[in-house]
């Protein structure tokens, strides 16, 4: 089973003439533009090692427009598109997919999703929104904006959910499973930049630049890998997975967990890159004991693979997010902590890492679309490839960020 190149392209077609034509279409976007004061190295976004994109001064942080469209009963398509100077083309596609959800004939729903979409990995993330922008904050966990970065799904995906309400029960269950390819060079950003505490959201024809490290230099040990990064590209043809299953206790409790393995072949490459073979365990829960208050918490444990044993290493990262109202907005806490471990075969290229990230956020409605975040993140890393271009071992980043968000 292969998915053709050309089928995004044709189905992103398909789906604006759809959105334009169906009656039931709806467009919605979201414009962030933001004021950031920052004390940190390099941006990974500049051919740094640093963990944030920040830099001083007024930026747009995002630009959205999705379309969601019936096109029948139980067909429906979704377009998201964003803009960003930092995007190959200023203007990408996030996700492009159709929907397919048969009426139910008893507690069990299912839905079958045709596409480029965003696997269900995420509790920060607010589903019924738009940009896979996190609720609470202005920056999401190191493992959601790894997710963001590097993994799209490019495939199929069933998910069912048994409907307590339709059977006797107090609680809903659900099961996932997916099927994709293009996804490939996963597993690239984390080896040679490591984590990221970011909302950088990649387009699918995204082009990530990584720092100018000797290892795959013309003179280097691996001197077939480009510095510019594909994330999305298939080169083995071989068919990646994930499953799932969540357990909803209404809406105080929420479990899910998740297996991903993009079973690429670790020794293919093409046009300047690997494929790498990596794989994840993920779970997550979300609790609200009352009260306002809600409890977030993610974690995370992998590894991949690249060449004969060239690239190897370990990654794990969990956070804990905690939030609650306060006067007339609601403030949050988040912990994260991040880690990548190598064992490989060139001790010249050492990828190993740890650190930890301290982000406080306090989000203001100040109208039905439009609200007012501020948030201030603490992070503190170690990695020893630093020194490798010119940078402190270890690095500690502050910022303050200022975000008006208007949704249309």
């Amino acid at each position: 089973m292969q998915f053709h190149p050309s089928f995004s392209r044709a189905g992103l077609l398909a789906l604006a003439v759809a959105a334009g034509d169906a009656q039931a279409a709806e467009w919605r976007g979201l414009l962030d533009v933001r004021a950031v004061a920052a004390d940190a190295p390099r941006s990974f976004l500049d051919g740094g090692l640093g963990k944030t994109r920040s830099e001083d001064g007024l930026q747009l942080g995002q630009a959205v427009l999705r379309g969601d469209a019936d096109l029948s009963d139980t067909i429906s398509g979704t377009l998201e598109l964003s803009a960003d100077d930092r995007h190959n083309g200023v203007v990408d596609v996030r996700e492009a997919w159709l929907g397919w959800s048969p009426l139910p004939t008893g507690a069990w729903k299912t839905r079958v999703k045709v596409g480029q979409f965003f696997a269900p990995s995420s509790v920060e993330i607010d589903y019924d929104g738009i940009g896979w922008t996190p609720k609470r904050t202005i920056s999401s966990s190191a493992i959601n904006s790894w997710i963001g970065e590097e993994l799209r799904t490019n495939g199929v995906e069933w998910s069912g959910r048994r409907l307590g309400r339709h059977a006797g029960a107090r609680y809903d269950v659900g099961l996932v499973a997916a099927v994709f390819n293009g996804n490939d060079p996963t597993g690239t950003l984390l080896a040679w930049r490591g984590w990221s505490i970011s909302d950088r959201i990649a387009g699918r024809n995204e082009a990530l630049r990584l720092a100018d490290l000797p290892v795959y230099r013309a003179d280097g040990d691996i001197p077939r890998q480009s510095r510019t990064i594909h994330p999305f590209r298939e080169l083995d043809g071989r068919l990646g997975y994930y499953v799932g299953a969540n357990f909803n206790l209404g809406a105080r409790l929420e479990l899910a967990a998740l297996r991903y393995d993009n079973r690429a072949d670790p020794l293919v490459v093409k046009n300047g890159q690997y494929a790498w073979r990596t794989r994840f365990d993920h779970l997550s829960m979300v609790l609200r004991p009352g009260g306002g208050w809600e409890v977030l918490a993610q974690a995370m444990r992998g590894d991949t693979l690249m060449g004969n044993n060239a690239v190897s290493l370990d990654f794990q990262s969990w956070y804990a997010l905690l939030s609650h109202p306060v006067g007339p907005g609601t403030l949050a806490a988040r912990y994260d902590r991040f880690s990548t471990s190598e064992h490989d075969a060139l001790p010249g290229d050492p990828n190993n890492e740890t650190g930890h990230c301290l982000a406080l956020a306090y989000s203001l409605p100040l109208t039905d679309a439009l609200s007012l975040i501020t948030e201030a993140l603490r992070i503190s890393s170690e990695r020893a490839a630093r020194t490798l271009i010119g940078e402190r071992r270890a690095q500690r980043e502050r910022s303050v960020t200022v975000a008006l968000r208007r949704r249309f």
